[in-house]
């Protein structure tokens, strides 16, 4: 194998692996996107969801819902499903 094709076949090689983190990066933004559509989507029609947002960025203003914490409704309640930051996760309702 000569130098040209040596350096054709890691040109190559370094552009598939950078398609592929591409891809992935990609994948992952959308799952967070619809992670936050889903979010802010409770959060607008459930007044449980929305007071229980309101709370726990009264006392972490930096957190986002979708990202940092995920709610849930269930038996008419709303609960953290997810507790994604370092910060103490606060007590239900």
């Amino acid at each position: 194998m000569d130098n040209l094709t040596a350096s054709a076949v890691v040109i190559a090689l370094i552009l598939i692996i950078v398609v592929f983190i591409l891809t992935k990066q990609k994948a992952n933004a959308d799952k967070k996107i619809h992670r936050m559509t889903e979010q802010f989507s409770l959060i607008l029609r459930n007044d449980k969801a929305n007071a229980f947002c309101k709370r726990i960025k009264e006392k972490y203003p930096n957190l986002c819902a979708g990202i940092d914490f995920t709610l849930k409704e269930k038996e008419g309640e709303v609960e953290i499903e997810q507790w994604n930051s370092d910060q103490p996760r606060p007590d239900k309702q």
